[in-house]
């Protein structure tokens, strides 16, 4: 990842300070014929403040996964009209 910028800075998340090591997305059937959806991700964030900086990372890998969630969602309601024709 390159910042554009007309100064040469030297940004800590682009240097391995935020390292996204992991991430799991579960399928669990209901009994009522549904299907919950869990995520959940590992990272490791060496910048500090750490606390400061963990309420970041972890709203952005929220977002993340709300969009996983919203994609999967709309391709799992999205009627199939091809197969009823055949």
């Amino acid at each position: 990842m390159r910042e554009l910028s007309p100064y040469d800075i030297h940004r800590r998340h682009l240097r391995s300070y935020f390292i996204p090591e992991a991430a799991e997305f579960r399928l669990t059937a209901n009994g009522d014929g549904s299907t919950q959806l869990e995520g959940i991700s590992w990272y490791r964030n060496s910048m500090w403040p750490s606390a400061y900086w963990r309420l970041w990372s972890d709203a952005v890998l929220h977002q993340v996964h709300m969009r996983v969630f919203e994609h999967i969602k709309a391709l799992s309601e999205r009627h199939d009209t091809s197969r009823a024709t055949q």
